[in-house]
């Protein structure tokens, strides 16, 4: 029960299949009271809650849109309120379309930016802005992803927005850390989400082997993995660490150098 008593907010944990979803219940199993946000999703996201209320924490669902600034403002103000401020937030919410270079459309640009860029300031900024007032300190936790180190075909906008994460993190850690508030980022490589389903690296029994060769460990995360290591980043063994990228990638990066 390493955060006993603590609230947290994680974005993006409406999926069955879903880092968000495994982040949001490995924080609730070490003691936290959880706030699940996804967008226009509210009867899954009422179903994340009531799983995490089973754990014996409080739990509750909201709704936003974290590209808009104005839901995530209402966003932020709820969970604090109800659950009596904020001491953890992960910013997880994010988007991906495959497409070679020369055939990304500007509508996926436009979309990939303003889910991964946009909506992690908005959400960060905020978030930050209410624990400053708190002055409690707290963690704030990203989910970048391998991307933030290594390119991969078909995801130029993708990966860019990663790398563009890590930059994000770094500097947030420098400007936060004069209020006890860390700032870490964490590394997925491929997990077991719904996310990554549409994948053309993934299609078929030969994308499979192909992508499992890679990894040293020869499979791949399951979202209660990358749960854990938010637990790391959000508890005491933490307290120390700020502006670091935690790799969740089974070895994946490593064996590409």
């Amino acid at each position: 029960m390493r955060l006993k008593g603590k609230v947290a907010l994680v974005t993006g944990a409406a999926g069955d299949r879903s880092i968000g979803r495994g982040i949001a219940r490995a924080l609730a199993e070490e003691g936290a009271h959880v706030v699940v946000n996804d967008v226009a999703k509210l009867d899954k996201l009422e179903a994340r809650a009531a799983e995490l209320r089973m754990l014996g924490v409080e739990a509750m669902a909201i709704a936003a849109d974290v590209t808009r600034r104005d839901e995530v403002e209402r966003l932020i103000t709820s969970a604090a309120e109800a659950l009596g401020g904020l001491d953890i937030l992960v910013s997880n919410a994010g988007v991906v379309r495959w497409e070679p270079f020369l055939d990304i459309q500007p509508a996926s640009v436009d979309f990939m930016l303003d889910v991964n860029i946009k909506g992690t300031v908005n959400v960060c900024q905020l978030g930050a802005r209410q624990m400053v007032r708190q002055g409690r300190g707290g963690r704030i936790i990203i989910t970048s992803s391998v991307h933030a180190q290594m390119p991969f075909a078909e995801m130029a906008v993708y990966g860019a927005t990663k790398h563009a994460l890590q930059t994000l993190t770094n500097c947030m850690a420098i400007e936060l850390a004069p209020h006890n508030i860390t700032v870490n980022h964490l590394g997925p490589g491929w997990v077991r989400s719904a996310i990554n389903d549409p994948s053309p690296h993934l299609k078929g029994e030969e994308g499979m082997r192909a992508t499992l060769r890679a990894i040293p460990l020869g499979r791949p995360a399951k979202p209660s993995e990358l749960g854990r290591a938010a637990v790391y980043l959000a508890s005491a063994d933490g307290d120390y660490v700020t502006g670091s990228y935690l790799r969740v990638d089974g070895g994946l990066v490593v064996s590409k150098f």
